[in-house]
């Protein structure tokens, strides 16, 4: 009689501590021909919440944490995942020491992935980690020099164009949008959230023109089409 009395409290209180949400889809990659569902999924009981990615697997469900937040909802850990055609590598990054831990999975002939590298205790991200990709390719064209170039280049030519009584020391209220071609050639589509005359935006237009070409094979992939660069105005 106990025992079932037991049973029945611990059946009642189990959900009080405990509550895992159903699994949301976040995105399907393609390994070694093999495709895979990514999962997102909330758990939470007493000591700590945390949300995980969740891959179903032949073998063992994979499971890393992409947030981890104590009892006092203080983020204790953050995780992320990035993919390459034959790898996925999780970081999991402890925010209390600050170390690191990368561990990489990869289809085995069945299609079954399987841990063929683990590295903890990290104090900076792996040389071998992939590139941030979005759905596995680059977001966008890259300039050819670099960022700091691309801005070097902006301070020069386009802020000289630009009403400078609207420059503030804020960074990104406006935006430049540029269309970059297949070819790397940039030409002006707009600039968001500073209103300039028409024949400002005429010598702006003919000045974009002449912009160095950018990249548009980007870690061996064709990419073109916008970019947006946050502008100090």
């Amino acid at each position: 009689m106990l025992k079932h009395q037991l049973l029945r409290i611990s059946l009642i209180i189990t959900p009080l501590f405990y509550f895992a949400q159903q699994p949301e889809l976040r995105e399907s990659i393609k390994l070694k021909s093999f495709n895979y569902d990514i999962y997102l999924q909330n758990k939470k009981d007493q000591s700590a919440s945390k949300e995980l990615y969740v891959i179903p697997n032949k073998g063992d469900t994979i499971k890393e944490n992409a947030l981890v937040k104590n009892a006092s909802s203080a983020e204790t850990q953050r995780g992320f995942y990035r993919v390459n055609d034959t790898e996925i590598h999780f970081i999991d990054i402890d925010l209390t020491s600050n170390k690191i831990a990368h561990r990489i999975y990869s289809p085995n002939k069945k299609g079954n992935l399987k841990l063929i590298n683990e590295s903890l205790n990290l104090t900076a991200y792996p040389n071998n980690l992939p590139p941030k990709f979005k759905d596995n390719k680059p977001p966008h064209p890259e300039f050819e020099a670099g960022e700091t170039a691309l801005y070097s280049w902006i301070e020069k030519n386009v802020y000289p164009l630009l009403d400078q009584k609207h420059k503030k020391k804020e960074n990104g209220n406006a935006v430049l949008v540029l269309d970059i071609d297949p070819k790397g050639s940039a030409s002006l589509i707009e600039v968001r959230n500073l209103n300039i005359a028409d024949h400002t935006k005429t010598q702006l237009t003919g000045v974009i023109k002449k912009m160095p070409v950018w990249k548009t094979n980007v870690h061996g992939y064709e990419v073109s089409g916008i970019v947006l660069i946050p502008i100090e105005y």
